[in-house]
């Protein structure tokens, strides 16, 4: 069950799929090593560890309050507190890199909670995931082409204002966004967070479509049978810190629901 941290398992190759994105180096694995961070004066990550490869979905789960939205905002770049660790895309040291230059190197973020802009329609937003080439207007038009193949409501519903959409459709559009800036490596926390459920299953499809082409991805999902059923690692953090890790066997809810569910340790926040 247990493996050493950020140990990842072999990969077979895998054929491109519709969300594809190209290359922007040679860089196959993201290494996050004893990563910290916090707000203020209060740490909350105190020690962080995860490796993930393209083309793997790895998942990450904890209690509320464990510290995993804040290790995925701090490996993207945004910080509110000194922060410690390293972070590394392929040979490339990202540690107290800006995230606009994480987004260059490859690496995206879908936070929790859908932060686009619901004045706006569905192109805009889209549009404004692109800042990073934002003059190079082949290659957004060609992103869209392949955002809209990915998810085709999206083109459908491009000239509407966001927030008259279903919270599905706002996910689309979150994940969506977050792929114009072509990543290779995404974090994404909690897709199914305010979706119908006709929709989650749509959207983790989807997801696995992008895997196929190469994507690595970083997981975060309340659900913990459906963080392994779409993963095939998993992290299990607590007040701060990795306590756990594995392959996402379906025997692995075993040994992690007593660390979630049970009434040792206490979360970070």
């Amino acid at each position: 069950m247990t493996t050493v941290p950020g140990q990842s398992t072999p990969q077979p190759s895998l054929a491109g799929g519709p969300g594809q994105r190209v290359p922007q180096n040679d860089a196959t694995n993201l290494r996050i090593d004893h990563l910290t961070a916090g707000y203020g004066r209060v740490q909350v990550v105190s020690d962080f560890t995860a490796r993930v490869e393209q083309g793997e979905v790895v998942s990450l789960v904890g209690r509320n309050g464990a510290g995993k939205t804040t290790a995925l905002a701090a490996v993207a770049g945004l910080r509110y507190a000194p922060a410690g660790g390293t972070v590394y895309i392929g040979d490339k040291n990202l540690s107290g890199a800006s995230p606009n230059t994480m987004v260059t190197s490859g690496l995206g973020l879908v936070p929790e909670g859908r932060r686009i802009f619901k004045e706006m329609t569905v192109l805009e937003n889209l549009r404004l995931g692109a800042y990073t080439h934002r003059r190079q207007r082949k290659l957004i038009e060609d992103d869209l082409d392949r955002v809209h193949e990915l998810f085709p409501i999206l083109a459908e519903f491009s000239k509407r204002e966001v927030g008259g959409l279903s919270g599905g459709q706002q996910q689309m559009i979150a994940i969506g966004q977050a792929l114009m800036g072509r990543p290779q490596f995404l974090l994404l926390d909690e897709p199914a967070s305010g979706v119908a459920p006709v929709l989650v299953d749509e959207i983790y499809d989807r997801l696995h479509q992008l895997v196929e082409g190469g994507l690595g991805l970083i997981l975060v999902d309340q659900s913990i049978e459906r963080a392994l059923e779409h993963s095939s690692r998993f992290y299990v953090m607590d007040s701060g810190t990795n306590v756990l890790f594995g392959d996402s066997s379906p025997a692995a809810i075993e040994d992690i629901n007593p660390i979630v569910l049970g009434s040792e340790g206490v979360g970070a926040a």
